[in-house]
C-alpha cells in the first residue's frame, strides 16, 4: 500500500545525445537558454567568477585524478569540459528578492541563528560548477568502449544503465577533495603557540585547515547522489525514494499509538549532553532561502505531507519546508567531484560551543579579566548568574524583562535543559579564570593568558567528561577497546597522535548516526527541589516540587529565571533525575508530531533527519552495515536484517512496505532501528551506528595536536601545546558531577556519574576535586611545595 510502483530493470539516465544532458535539465529548449545567455553575461562581470560561455582551459583536471586513473579517460574529460560542456546555465538567485515575498520567518534561521550563509556570488560559481561536472560525467559514461570498459573493470554483461553508474562511481571514487591547498598556503601558524586557534585553523601544521571552520564535511563512504555529483539520493532502481513523511510514521511508528520506552540505564542529562557536544562539533552552512510553496527551486527539498495524514493535515499543514545546505566550494572548477558540505565550526572537542569558532562570537561572549560575560540574576542573591543577554538573533522572547541567552553557540536557546548545561560551563570558566586571576601575583600572567589558559582546561575537562562518562554508556565495551577510546590515568601521556588524520566531521556521523539522541527525548523537562532530589519524599514516593516543562515548548528560555520553580538548579535536578527515553526507532511525539522551528511552522523532525541523509547524499544503511571497518556481517537482503543483524521482525515488515529494496533503507532510519547485539557488554546503539561514532571519536582524538594527554614531542609539535604530568593528573579527576555541584546554588547531592541512573546519590563534598596549584608558574617551574591555598576556587561568582 505504501510501497513505490516497481522499478524496471530497463530504467535508464536519460541522456541527451546531441544536446547537453544539463541544458535539458534546466531549460525546456535550446532557444530559452540561448534567450538566458545574454542576462548570464551580465550578471557575470565579477573576476572570481569564471565565464562559462566563453572557451577555457580544464588543467585542473590532472590534479584531481589519481595516477591509476586511464590518460584516455582524463583526456576526453577534458575535451568534453573545453567543449560540449564548457557552455551552461544556472539561474542566478537573489535572496534579497525572495525573502520580500516570504509570508513566514525562515526556519533556517532558527536553526542556524546569524551564522553567515553562502553568497549568491558564491552560489551562482559552485552550481555552474556542478552543472560542468554532471554534463562531463553523463558523457563520459553514457557511450563507453569495450576499452574504457576493461580499464575501469567494469564486466560488460551489466545493463547499460549499472554500467553508467559503475563508471561514474569508478572516476568519482577516485579522490575525495577534503582539502583546500591553496586556502592551507594563506595561514600563517605559530608552532610554538599553547593555545588553540579559535576557528580551529593550525591545530595541524601540515594541514592547517583540517577541522577548521567553514571546510568541507569528511565522508566514510564516496557521496551516492542521483546524478551522482549533487541531486539527493534515488532508490537502487533510480525512482525517487519513498516520502520521508512516511517512513517517520510507517516505520517509527507514532506515539499516539506506541509509548516511548525509557532507558533503563540513561539519565535526560545525557540527551542535553549529546546536544551540547554536538553544537561544538558541526554546524553545516545555511543558504536561507525562501521555500515556502509554491517554489521550483531545485535547492527546496520540501516534504510533502501526504493526504492520509490526519495528524498534519487536520491542523492545515501540508508540507514541510526544508533547505539544501549550502555547499561546499571545490579548490577548482568544473573539478570531478560530487558536492560536499561545509562545517561551519571547529570539529575539535575544544568547547567552542562556549567559547564561538570565530573572533566575531569570541569576542561578544568575552568579559575583562579573562572571564565571560554573565548577567545578573533579576532577583539577585543568592541565586548565581546567569548567561549574558542575546541582544541579536531569532530566539523571540516573551518578555523583555527575561530576554534569551547569548553563547558561543547560537541554538543554545533551544530548549532549558541545554540552556542549563551551557550556564554550567560558562559558570565553570569564570571560577577557574577568578581562582587564576586572584593568585596572579605568582603567575604574572595577563587578562588574555588568563582566558587562553582556562578555555584551555575548559575544553581538556570536555574531553574528558566525554569519553569518561558519555561514551562508555553510549557505547560498549569492546567497541570502546576496538577503536582506543579509553583513556589513560595518572600521569601517563597519549602517545598516538597522527598529523596525518583529518579530525573533520563525517556526513555519515553528523546527519545520522549522533542524531540517534533525538530518540533519547522526553515529552517533559522535570524539575525537582532540593529535598525531592534527595529522596526524602513520603512513603508513597518522591514528590515533585515544581511544575515539569513540556519539551515542546521550544526556543523558551522563561525557564530559568524562574526562582519559584527551582531555575537552573532545579532542571539540573531533573535532568540527573529523569530517564532518558530509549535508544530505538522510536521518538517522542514533541519532535516527531509537534516541532516548531518559528511562528506557524509545524514539523516532524524524523523525516527532516531521513531528508537531510538524502540531500547531503549520504548512502544507504546496508553500505555502512557491510563496511569493513565496522567488521558486521552482510546485509543483502530484508530477509537479512532478521536473521543476520536481528532486527525485530514487525520493523523488517514495516520496512518492506515502504522501500522497494533493503539497499534503498536510509542510514538514520536502518540505524536507529538496529538493535544491540546480544550479550553485548554495554552501550546503547546498534553496532552499525557504534562504529561511525566511534571511528569519529578516535578521529578527534588521534587527530587532534591540543589533546589534553598528548604527549610533549618537539617533532611533532606539541611540546608547547601539552601538559605536563601534574596537570594532567589534576585534570583526570574531572567529573560532571562535580562541576554540576560547584556551579550550582544549592545542590549539595548527586548521582556519581550524571549520565547513568542510580538512587544513590554521593555528597558533592566527597567527589573528587581537580586543584589548580599546577598552573601556578612557580609551582610547576621551580618544583616548590605548595604555598598556595589548597581550595581551587573561590565559591563567589566574580562582580563584573
Amino acid at each position: 500500500m505504501f510501497r513505490s510502483p516497481v522499478c524496471s530493470l530497463i530504467f535508464a539516465l536519460t541522456l541527451g545525445l546531441a544536446s547537453s544532458y544539463v541544458l535539458d535539465d534546466i531549460y525546456s529548449s535550446k532557444e530559452e537558454f540561448e534567450e538566458n545567455e545574454t542576462k548570464e553575461v551580465e550578471n557575470e562581470k565579477r573576476d572570481d567568477i569564471p565565464d562559462l560561455n566563453g572557451s577555457w582551459s580544464f588543467d585542473e583536471l590532472d590534479d584531481v585524478m589519481v595516477e591509476d586513473l586511464p590518460q584516455s579517460i582524463i583526456d576526453k574529460a577534458k575535451n568534453l569540459a573545453n567543449g560540449k560542456c564548457s557552455k551552461v546555465y544556472v539561474q542566478p538567485r537573489n535572496r534579497v528578492e525572495e525573502k520580500k515575498g516570504a509570508q513566514k520567518k525562515f526556519y533556517q534561521s532558527f536553526q542556524h541563528g546569524e551564522k553567515s550563509s553562502m553568497s549568491d556570488e558564491k552560489w551562482l560559481k559552485v552550481k555552474k560548477s556542478e552543472q560542468c561536472n554532471t554534463c562531463v560525467l553523463n558523457k563520459l559514461c553514457h557511450e563507453m568502449s569495450a576499452e574504457t570498459l576493461k580499464q575501469l573493470n567494469i564486466e560488460s554483461t551489466l545493463t547499460a544503465t549499472e554500467r553508467e553508474r559503475k563508471c561514474k562511481m569508478a572516476i568519482l571514487s577516485q579522490k575525495l577533495d577534503v582539502s583546500n591547498p591553496e586556502q592551507s598556503q594563506k595561514i600563517n601558524c605559530d608552532p610554538r603557540t599553547p593555545f588553540r586557534t579559535i576557528d580551529g585553523t593550525c591545530n595541524n601544521l601540515q594541514n592547517p585547515t583540517f577541522g577548521a571552520v567553514n571546510t568541507q564535511f569528511n565522508r566514510l563512504i564516496a557521496a551516492d547522489y542521483g546524478d551522482s555529483i549533487s541531486t539527493p539520493r534515488l532508490a537502487t532502481c533510480g525512482k525517487e525514494l519513498p516520502n520521508a513523511r512516511d517512513v517517520s510514521r510507517f516505520v517509527h511508528g507514532s506515539n499516539k499509538k506506541r509509548t516511548n520506552p525509557n532507558s533503563t540505564t540513561l539519565t535526560h542529562l545525557t540527551m542535553n549532553f549529546g546536544q551540547f557536544m554536538d553544537h561544538d562539533t558541526t554546524l553545516a552552512m545555511p543558504q536561507e532561502l525562501n521555500c515556502e510553496p509554491p517554489t521550483t527551486n531545485p535547492e527546496c527539498i520540501n516534504i510533502e505531507i501526504p493526504e492520509d495524514d490526519a495528524t498534519f493535515r487536520d491542523r492545515e499543514v501540508d508540507i514541510i519546508e526544508m533547505e539544501r545546505d549550502a555547499p561546499h566550494e571545490p579548490s577548482s572548477f568544473c573539478k570531478l567531484v560530487a558536492r560536499e558540505h561545509i562545517n561551519t565550526l571547529t570539529a575539535y572537542v575544544d568547547a567552542s560551543n562556549v567559547y564561538g569558532s570565530s573572533k566575531e562570537v569570541a569576542d561578544s561572549v568575552r568579559a575583562e579579566g579573562g572571564l565571560l560575560k554573565v548577567m545578573k540574576h533579576p532577583d539577585g542573591k543568592p541565586f548565581r548568574n546567569l548567561l549574558p543577554k542575546q541582544t541579536m538573533g531569532f530566539c523571540p522572547s516573551l518578555d523583555p524583562n527575561r530576554p534569551c541567552f547569548l553563547t558561543g553557540d547560537i541554538r543554545n536557546n533551544e530548549n532549558p535543559g541545554l540552556n542549563s548545561v551551557h550556564t554550567i560551563f560558562v559558570r565553570q570558566h569564570n571560577r577557574i579564570a577568578t581562582f587564576l586571576s586572584n593568585n596572579n601575583n605568582i603567575n604574572g600572567w595577563d587578562d588574555e593568558r588568563i582566558y587562553q589558559e582556562t578555555r584551555k582546561i575548559i575544553g581538556a575537562q570536555l574531553q574528558v567528561i566525554t569519553y569518561n562518562e558519555f561514551l562508555p554508556l553510549i557505547l560498549s565495551k569492546e567497541t570502546i577497546n576496538k577503536f582506543g577510546l579509553g583513556l589513560l590515568k595518572g600521569r601517563e601521556f597519549f602517545k598516538g597522535y597522527k598529523q596525518s588524520v583529518n579530525a573533520q566531521m563525517t556526513n555519515a556521523f553528523s546527519v545520522a548516526a549522533y542524531r540517534f539522541g533525538h530518540s533519547l527525548v522526553q515529552e517533559w523537562f522535570g524539575r525537582f527541589s532540593q529535598f525531592g532530589f534527595e529522596h526524602e519524599g513520603s512513603e508513597c514516593g518522591l514528590k515533585t516540587q515544581f511544575r515539569s516543562i513540556p519539551v515542546l515548548d521550544f526556543n523558551n528560555p522563561q525557564y530559568l529565571y524562574e526562582t519559584d520553580q527551582g531555575g537552573v538548579d532545579a532542571i539540573v535536578r531533573g535532568l540527573v533525575k529523569d530517564s532518558a527515553a530509549k535508544s530505538d526507532g522510536r521518538f517522542s511525539s514533541s519532535v516527531q508530531e509537534n516541532l516548531r522551528r518559528g511562528e506557524g511552522d509545524l514539523s516532524d523532525l524524523v523525516s527532516i533527519n531521513i531528508q537531510r541523509g538524502r540531500e547531503r547524499g549520504v548512502p544507504g544503511y546496508t553500505k555502512y552495515r557491510n563496511l569493513q571497518l565496522c567488521g558486521l556481517s552482510n546485509v543483502k537482503s530484508f530477509d537479512d536484517l532478521k536473521n543476520v543483524a536481528d532486527f525485530d521482525q514487525d520493523d523488517v515488515e514495516n520496512l518492506r512496505k515502504v522501500y522497494d529494496n533493503v539497499h534503498d533503507i536510509d542510514l538514520f532510519v536502518g540505524g536507529m532501528l538496529e538493535p544491540r547485539p546480544r550479550g553485548s557488554d554495554g552501550g546503547v546503539l546498534g553496532p552499525t551506528f557504534q562504529c561511525i561514532v566511534a571511528e569519529q571519536f578516535k578521529r578527534l582524538r588521534v587527530g587532534d595536536r591540543f589533546w589534553h594527554e598528548n604527549a610533549p614531542n618537539r617533532n611533532l609539535n606539541t611540546d608547547q601545546t601539552a601538559y605536563n604530568g601534574a596537570m594532567l593528573q589534576e585534570i583526570r579527576k574531572t567529573t560532571f558531577a562535580r562541576i554540576l555541584c560547584d556551579n550550582a546554588d544549592s545542590i549539595t547531592a548527586v548521582n556519581k556519574m550524571v549520565f547513568q541512573q542510580s538512587k544513590e546519590k554521593v555528597e558533592c563534598d566527597t567527589l573528587p576535586r581537580v586543584s589548580l596549584n599546577p598552573w601556578i608558574e612557580r609551582h610547576r617551574d621551580s618544583g616548590e611545595p605548595d604555598d598556595v591555598d589548597d581550595d581551587l576556587l573561590d565559591d563567589e561568582d566574580p562582580e563584573f
